[in-house]
């Protein structure tokens, strides 16, 4: 379902004619804003989560008006059409799987350019529905749940049903899209197991279920992409738009213990729709820890690996090169004003 929000904000007005960025509105300095062409972010976005949510209007509200955006963004978000909407003009920025944008980008029928990382790593974790309890519980004909067949998920899935002593072979594998449907599944007893998120540990534990495997591994899961044409045309809008992401990210990590700003965060989400359970809460530093690229970027590395699984796995051709598909220069660009290391490095 889509849901999308178009509410108009107040810009932060520069104090006494100095350009500045106060250390309360960002993390770390930030350019000076650059005459943008367009008046707003139009974003698609394939996730729907609460912890992702809230880090995208944070970038909304308190960071894009300082990157020189006039209007609140239109932000859709739980969207399945994310190429549609860039395609029809409905969004000029795309969020969605690796795996599904680099095959359409290999596909050829539409020029896309992977502009950011949203997430460079992967929480490969592998939980069980009330009354399954440990590995011996897993009988052959046990039902299994990824976000796909045929694709990384499986993958993902049958290494740690591999790590854990289960033959796959033996097992029954379905595809269930979204570690949340997997979870409510598996609480009303219709799917055995499955690829779980750390925010879905604490619910199905609570309800009597198990985790079995838990481990993270650096894997470019989650990108943002424009259309050639537009980045081309409107960069400076392209390299706003990551600025605010970084930004949005770093403060979201700030503190010691990385929950400095989670109450303001939180005040953020609910202004705008968005209310996290208490389970997305516990683990909101482990999600930023093990799922977010905190200044979207990815290491040269975790790409090549990622590109050679989707290959073998028939998802991309042998010509496919993501280096082709690839424009790191805003992310670098932001990097270096906000003294972070470049990632990924020259490619």
């Amino acid at each position: 379902m889509r849901k999308e929000t178009m509410m108009r904000i107040k810009t932060c007005l520069p104090l006494m004619g100095i350009v500045m960025f106060a250390v309360a509105a960002c993390a770390g300095p930030a350019p000076e804003p650059e005459a943008s062409r367009v008046k707003r972010v139009e974003v698609a976005m394939a996730n729907d989560d609460a912890q992702e949510m809230i880090m995208v209007f944070t970038a909304v509200d308190k960071f894009e008006p300082l990157t020189g955006f006039e209007e609140k963004a239109k932000v859709l978000y739980g969207n399945e059409q994310v190429i549609g909407a860039l395609v029809s003009g409905e969004a000029w920025v795309g969020h969605d799987s690796t795996s599904r944008l680099w095959a359409a980008m290999d596909e050829g029928s539409v020029d896309l350019v992977m502009v950011a990382v949203d997430k460079d790593g992967q929480a490969s974790i592998l939980g069980t529905r009330p009354g399954i309890t440990s590995v011996d519980d897993l009988v052959p004909g046990t039902t299994f749940g990824a976000g796909s067949i045929g694709d990384y998920d499986e993958v993902e899935l049958r290494k740690m049903m591999e790590a854990i002593g289960v033959d796959a072979e033996e097992m029954n594998i379905v595809a269930m899209d979204s570690a949340d449907n997997r979870m409510r599944a598996m609480l009303a007893g219709q799917l055995d197991a499955g690829v779980q998120q750390p925010r879905n540990i604490g619910p199905l534990e609570d309800a009597g279920g198990a985790i079995l495997f838990d481990e993270a591994f650096d894997v470019p899961q989650e990108v943002f992409v424009v259309l050639r044409e537009f980045l081309e045309s409107n960069r400076a809008d392209v390299c706003a738009f990551v600025t605010a992401r970084i930004q949005s990210k770093q403060w979201a990590y700030e503190g010691s213990d990385h929950k400095e700003n989670l109450a303001a965060g939180i005040e953020i989400g609910m202004a705008n729709g968005i209310e996290a359970t208490e389970y997305e809460l516990a683990d909101w530093v482990r999600e930023l820890e093990g799922n977010h690229s905190l200044d979207l970027g990815a290491t040269v590395e975790a790409l090549d690996e990622f590109e050679e699984v989707l290959r073998t796995l028939g998802r991309l051709s042998e010509e496919f090169d993501w280096r082709n598909h690839a424009d790191f220069s805003c992310v670098w660009e932001a990097q270096e004003t906000l003294g972070l290391d470049q990632r990924p490095a020259d490619y």
